[in-house]
């Protein structure tokens, strides 16, 4: 992924397709299964946004994504492309030199009984996040918690889940995606000399934080 090195500062900034956008990427990594790609990526800075996911003109999701970018903090929205959905809304929040994952379960961890915590079924203690680590579909391995990042995705509605969760309509409805990076300036490159390589700790869209509610 490149970056330019600016922000965008309002909601309107993104109008679907086509907006101007900051950041560009591509990937081989599989992403359960399936190629995807992103596209029309904008990184924002710190403010409250909302975005008409209908605008993308993809797949048929509807409603708003909101979202709160907070001092210290970068947001960045994507059009995200996989298994033939076109223009998925994403919104990702992100602290900069921050740990991600302090305290998140993989979806495989069990109790002593074997029951997995991040089930539905699981009667324990309530597990909010869980990151997905099962060696299927094709991801990229296990997500990594614990560690360090110049860019540490983040809960980014205040629901005290990682990541903001997906929109209706679309194939990831009620997931939340997280991504991680860490940049390495690239003043060689004949543009701006503020551009941000992400470098290879970029996480794709693997690690996904699953949604439990409280009954």
């Amino acid at each position: 992924m490149l970056w330019d090195g600016n922000g965008y500062n309002v909601s309107s900034d993104y109008t679907g397709p086509g907006s101007a956008a900051n950041v560009t990427a591509s990937s081989t990594q599989p992403f359960f299964g399936h190629i995807w790609t992103a596209h029309d990526i904008q990184v924002f800075l710190p403010g409250t946004y909302a975005f008409d996911v209908t605008l993308g003109g993809g797949v048929a999701e509807s409603g708003t994504l909101t979202a709160t970018v907070g001092p210290g903090q970068v947001g960045m929205h994507m059009l995200f492309d996989w298994n033939g959905g076109l223009n998925i809304d994403v919104f990702v929040v992100a602290n900069t030199g921050a740990m991600f994952g302090a305290g998140l379960l993989y979806s495989t961890q069990t109790n002593a009984k074997g029951q997995y915590k991040c089930d539905a079924g699981f009667t324990g203690t309530l597990v909010k996040n869980c990151l997905y680590d099962m060696p299927i579909y094709g991801s990229g391995g296990q997500p990594v918690k614990n560690q360090v990042w110049m860019f540490a995705s983040t809960d980014g509605d205040g629901d005290g889940v990682m990541g903001i969760p997906m929109v209706a309509g679309g194939p990831f409805a009620g997931f939340n995606a997280n991504f991680n990076a860490n940049l390495t300036a690239i003043p060689e490159v004949p543009i701006p000399a503020a551009a941000w390589l992400f470098g290879s700790g970029l996480m794709g869209l693997v690690a996904t934080a699953r949604r439990r509610k409280s009954t």
